[in-house]
Order: structure tokens, then sequence, then C-alpha cells
């Protein structure tokens, strides 16, 4: 996997503070005697920067690691067999969403034609390209990280330091093109599955319509679960600010939806609207639906969002208890926002 090799990381700790993002600091900040409603302030302040727009971040390791593990290892192997999995469950289900597994009653060339119009499609293709590079990254570098560690215990006799000798210099490394691209396929793919799921169950199913079998289920239902799983076992963050990245997503197939109507599209059953509730034949209607299903995309977002700080906040609280137990070290209060930054 040449194209997936990572640069070398440095395992020792780096504070980062408020500042632009790649800064690096040894201030923490201190909340000893702040109120949760400081910390809340707090909070937003610090992920409303606009600076964090950016798809950068200063711990490159965090994108191919989970959250439960020590920060300072390698990825877990545990969490490099996940990740495949996960790819391979996603890629599984696209194939039998293409192939209408299980179906019958409707030529193959026009599922395989109409496959693309529909955003539950374009959802699960995005999935898939994000399983398939997340795991492609944890792999190389849990190879590259193994092997570089070896060389640092060949190398310890004769008296040069690795990178976690104390002389080390450390600097916050910009993160690589393909994390970035994994980072916006990710934090597209969780609000749209979710938002998917959410709509298509609501808004959209129809009994007498719609068949409740196992592939209408795993399209459907079984995307959002496996990103929600996702964002539990992940060690990256989620921006706040990137809401926008799902909202061009979904911004952009409306935009092919009402295209492919003026072009004179139909669905697979030759109707005029994709979805019901998407007929552009109702001008008015149809708008008003968009503007409310863009604001349900910044809504679900903020909630997956609050989910990952959740994750976050937790995993440190063990880390902590974890530290005190071994060591007898009284538990730091100024690590909260770390936890929440």
């Amino acid at each position: 996997m040449g194209g997936l090799t990572t640069p070398a990381y440095s395992p020792l700790p780096v504070a980062i503070r408020s500042g632009p993002v790649g800064s690096i600091s040894g201030r923490r900040p201190s909340v000893g005697s702040s109120t949760p409603s400081m910390m809340i302030k707090e909070l937003w302040r610090r992920e409303l920067r606009l600076d964090l727009l950016r798809a950068d971040y200063h711990t490159p390791q965090k994108f191919t690691q989970t959250e439960w593990q020590d920060p300072r290892q390698p990825p877990a192997l545990w969490y490099v067999v996940y990740r495949w999995l996960s790819a391979g469950l996603f890629v599984a289900v696209a194939v039998c969403s293409v192939l209408d597994a299980g179906r019958e009653g409707q030529d193959l060339g026009v599922r395989y034609v109409k496959w693309p119009i529909y955003l539950t499609n374009w959802g699960l293709a995005c999935c898939c390209l994000q399983a398939a590079l997340g795991a492609g990254l944890a792999t190389a570098n849990f190879v590259q990280e193994r092997r570089q560690r070896r060389a640092e215990r060949d190398a310890a006799p004769s008296g040069q330091g690795g990178l976690g000798s104390p002389g080390a210099v450390l600097q916050a490394p910009s993160l690589p093109l393909l994390h970035r691209l994994y980072w916006v396929l990710n934090t597209i793919s969780i609000t749209v599955a979710i938002g998917i799921t959410c709509t298509y169950w609501v808004a959209v199913y129809d009994p007498s319509e719609h068949v409740l079998d196992a592939l209408n289920i795993l399209v459907h239902a079984a995307n959002s679960a496996l990103m929600l799983v996702d964002v539990l076992m992940s060690a990256h963050p989620l921006r706040l600010l990137h809401a926008f990245w799902p909202l061009l997503f979904v911004f952009v197939y409306l935009s092919f939806s009402l295209v492919y109507f003026l072009a004179g599209g139909t669905d697979r059953m030759d109707r005029t609207c994709v979805y019901p509730v998407l007929d552009w034949e109702r001008p008015t209607r149809t708008t008003v639906v968009c503007v409310l299903g863009l604001s349900f995309v910044v809504a679900v977002h903020t909630a997956v969002w609050a989910l990952q700080l959740a994750r976050r906040r937790v995993a440190r609280s063990l880390r902590e208890a974890k530290a005190a137990a071994n060591k007898g070290e009284k538990k730091d209060p100024g690590v909260q926002l770390d936890a929440m930054a």
C-alpha cells in the first residue's frame, strides 16, 4: 500500500494551546475554579474558531488509532482488524444494493443505470470509500510504527536516541492529504448516513410500495449503525464547523435531482420524482423540504459532534483513573477541556 504510507509520528504527547491549529505550547488551560457554564463557553469559543474550518489537525496518528488505546502506541491490532471488517461490510452492502439482491421483477439494466440517482446510494458509496481509506491508513501506520520501533530498539545500544529521546524536537505535523480526504469522507458519511436512515423511515418508507426485507434494512439502517460504531471506536475529532461538508454533499445531490428532473429523468418505476418528498413538479413545497432537510443535516451533525465529545471525555477519564491506580497520581482537572478540544 505504497500510496498510504504515513509519516513517522513522535510517541511523546504534545500539548496544543487554543491558538491556531498546529501551534504547540506546554501550557494547559486552568479550569480548577471553572464552573460548568464557563467550561461550556470555553468549549464553544474553541470549537467556533474560523481556523478550524480547515481539514488540518496537529496529531495525524489520531486518524489511525482507536480512542480506547494508549495514544502513545501504534494502532491496536484489533482496531486494524475492525477497520477491515467495517470496510468489508460496507462493500458487501453496496454490492447487494447494486444487484438488488434477493429481489425480482425488474430488468437488471434498469437497476444498474438508475442506482446512482438515489441519495441513499450516494451516501453508501461515500461510506465505502471512507471505510476502505480508513482501513488502508490504519494498516500502513500499524506496519510503519512496528518497523520504526524495531529499528529504534536495534539502534538503542549504540546510544542514538529515537523519536522518543529527551533531545527530540517536538513539531506539530501537517495532516497528510490522504488523512484529510479520509476525514472529509468520514464526516460526510456519519452525518448523511444517520440523516438518510431517519428521513427514509419517517418520510419515504411506504409499506404498500417498499419491501421490508434484509436488503432494505441493510441499506437504510445498517449504514447508520455502522457509522455510529465508527464514531465510538475512532480517535480522531469531529469538528462542529465541518458541518459544511455534509451540507455541501446534500446540496450537490439536491441540485442533481433538480437537473435530473429538468432533463426528463425518472425513477425505477418511471415516475418523474426520485423521492415523493422531492417532487420538483411542486417547486414551492420541494424548496421548503430542501431547506428543512439542510437544517436537519446541521442538527444531526451537531448531535454526532456531541457524541464524540462524550466519547473523548469518557476515554480520557478512564486513562486518568488507570494512571492514578498504577502510579498513585492525582487526577488533573486541567485536562477536562483538553478532552473536549
